[in-house]
């Protein structure tokens, strides 16, 4: 209703009808082009800012990722792909079930904290490496456990608003994080420093590759646990109606808490694998905005593993292929690579409209000019004849439907005076039948009186 009254308000040669359903092949035929649109106007927009630079971007783009002549970038690309997926993979359960986890970045960033304590105090004891990449690697998780139950319990309790408390619950994180290096670093620079103890070792000649397989384990797993588990199926029972969960027998406080610890449990593995694996140090922006990313790439990938982690590897690629490349020409790296990536994200969320919705052209509307010029042409007084001819239309229909009905009423009116005329007759006749009767009475009288 509201669409059909701006149409007629503002004259729109247009209407908008949503889609009851669309293949395969459409889907993500419109996908595609909206990724090469990012891609092109990523070029562009390079191009703007560093003339003759349209071919170079690619190019340095493309190395920025999958160059390994002698350099980390492709395996820190790999490391960039498997920690977007994971996180994206985390929340994907906890928004299935709808309920809006915003606090992945907080759930990061406390796993961060726990994981870069442990392995400064431990590593001043002497205690032994794997020992303490085994303690940080579990307690990250309970941190990250208890940081994301705590909103479960909250709403499955007393009903709060999950997304403000998880969205508040980041800001908590950051600033515990300040407060401990406060706290850890005395003095005036603030600085937690490079912590070497509890690193995560390399193999095969690949550096943060330890974190890279682990991430993969773990996103294959929650793939199992989402597809072939009961727990997996309840959750999405829960997504897609409450009321139902609640009458075939499904506890929803339990489903909701037990979702969020696996969700913050996940969220703080990728905190320990970023001070332990990448990064070796703590600051409160060491999260990099990857638990608002990981959201944007679970909703875009529709909560299916597949897509996610598509989406996670485009993103990986706008991400640090537009650093290498800003770097090669110039530019300021971090804020060259964020613009890039948010168009990547506006433009492909842009292709939601057409994959949900069509435009329909007005056939009428399409040529105002010859409609214009046609009602300039008739009369003002043509549209009055044409109302009166349909009225006398009208009334000889309505004449003949009377004339129609008159004649069949009258063998009915026959039918009941035939019927009555019979009951008539028989009343007549009780008279006639008392007169002889009378007769007989008097003879008698006349008999008595002679005698």
């Amino acid at each position: 209703m509201q669409l059909a009254e701006d149409k007629k308000k503002f004259n729109l040669p247009f209407h908008v009808v949503k889609k009851l359903d669309i293949s395969k092949r459409k889907y993500w035929l419109i996908k595609f082009i909206g990724i090469a649109a990012a891609f092109l106007l990523a070029g562009l927009l390079c191009t703007i800012l560093r003339p003759g630079t349209f071919g170079t971007f690619y190019t340095q783009m493309f190395l920025g990722c999958f160059s390994m002549g002698g350099t980390d970038k492709f395996n820190e690309f790999l490391l960039c792909f498997a920690l977007l997926a994971l996180v994206a993979f985390a929340l994907a359960p906890a928004f299935k079930m709808k309920f809006w986890n915003i606090g992945g970045e907080g759930q990061i960033l406390i796993g961060c904290l726990v994981t870069a304590g442990l392995c400064k105090f431990m590593g001043d004891a002497g205690i032994n490496n794997w020992v303490i990449i085994l303690v940080s690697f579990v307690s990250a998780i309970a941190a990250g456990v208890v940081w994301g139950v705590i909103p479960a319990i909250f709403k499955a309790l007393f009903g709060t608003n999950e997304t403000l408390f998880t969205l508040m619950m980041n800001y908590i994180a950051a600033g515990l994080i300040a407060l401990m290096i406060n706290v850890w670093v005395p003095n005036g620079s603030q600085v937690f420093g490079v912590v070497n103890a509890g690193s995560l070792p390399d193999f095969f000649n690949f550096k943060y590759i330890f974190g890279v397989l682990l991430a993969a384990v773990v996103i294959i797993l929650i793939t199992i646990y989402l597809k072939k588990t009961k727990h997996g199926y309840e959750l999405s029972v829960v997504g897609e109606s409450a009321n139902t969960a609640r009458y075939i027998g499904i506890n929803v406080k339990k489903v909701t808490i037990r979702t969020m610890i696996l969700s913050g449990g996940v969220c703080g593995l990728v905190g320990f694998i970023l001070v332990a694996g990448y990064h070796h140090t703590l600051t409160s922006i060491l999260a990099s905005g990857r638990g608002f990313t990981g959201v944007l790439i679970a909703w875009l990938g529709t909560f299916e593993p597949i897509q996610m982690v598509l989406y996670a590897f485009l993103v990986s690629i706008f991400q640090r292929g537009s650093i290498n490349a800003a770097s090669y020409v110039n530019m300021n790296t971090e804020h060259f690579s964020a613009i890039v990536t948010g168009m990547f994200f506006l433009i492909v969320i842009a292709t939601e409209f057409f994959v949900n919705y069509r435009i329909m052209f007005n056939k009428d509307e399409s040529k105002p000019a010859k409609a214009k010029l046609a009602m300039e042409t008739v009369p003002s007084y043509s549209s009055e004849p044409a109302s009166e001819e349909a009225e006398v239309k009208e009334e000889k229909v309505v004449e003949e439907k009377e004339e129609k009905k008159a004649p069949a009423k009258k063998p009915e009116a026959k039918k009941v005076e035939a019927k009555k005329a019979p009951t008539k007759k028989v009343v007549e006749k009780k008279p006639a039948s008392k007169k002889p009767v009378a007769k007989k009475a008097t003879s008698k009288k006349n008999v008595k009186e002679g005698k």
